[in-house]
């Protein structure tokens, strides 16, 4: 599919669906405001920054199973609330994954912005390639994201750019537009990684 195609997919696929997909995003968001406040009281002497950092490296997979959740919603499949939980499992791996993915895009950054840039688009697979292909390593599920993007990443950059009027209108709403728009995005988002994945 191309681009309009996609965004006119992920507009007639929310459609009647917005309450599915805000039951697990605010199950998600829930469980992790709560595990925020739960950490802050038992580390409250530790300082905020590491705390931050401890916290998102144990969201982890939780961000992976709402991946999981706008995977299974493109490709029609069941999808309970549990489900949200079952990476927690692979722990270890999808920490290894997401931290090595975000050091190899930090340095990238360092280094000069547009390399910065390149390896962003080039990793953007990653949370997908995760749970379609479990059975990778690390350093395979790195270099399969890396290598499927090839000749995609202008496609993410422009795909990126079409929603920025959206975002803008969403402010300008005061947020409520974001009740469809977050839906929009992530679904649209989602159809393009699985078409990128070939799947």
């Amino acid at each position: 599919m191309n681009r309009i195609e996609i965004k006119d997919y992920a507009k007639s696929k929310i459609q009647n669906n917005l309450l599915t997909i805000w039951k697990n995003i605010i199950i998600a968001f829930g469980i992790s405001v709560s595990f925020n406040i739960v950490m802050a009281i038992l580390f409250n002497k530790m300082n905020t920054d590491y705390l931050d950092i401890l916290i998102n490296i144990l969201m982890f997979p939780l961000e992976i199973g709402m991946v999981n959740f706008f995977v299974n919603f493109c490709e029609d499949k069941t999808f309970e609330a549990k489900d949200l939980f079952k990476h927690y499992k692979n722990f270890l791996k999808i920490v290894g994954v997401m931290l090595l993915t975000a050091i190899l895009v930090m340095l990238g950054y360092i280094c000069f912005l547009i390399p910065g840039i390149i390896l962003t688009f080039s990793y953007m697979l990653v949370p997908v390639v995760l749970i379609k292909k479990p059975e990778l390593s690390i350093i395979e599920t790195l270099k399969y994201s890396r290598e499927k993007m090839n000749g995609h990443k202008m496609d993410a950059f422009v795909l990126g750019l079409s929603f920025i009027g959206w975002t803008i209108l969403g402010v300008l709403t005061l947020g409520i537009l974001y009740i469809w728009l977050y839906p929009y995005m992530n679904v649209t988002f989602t159809k393009f990684y699985l078409d990128v994945l070939g799947e």
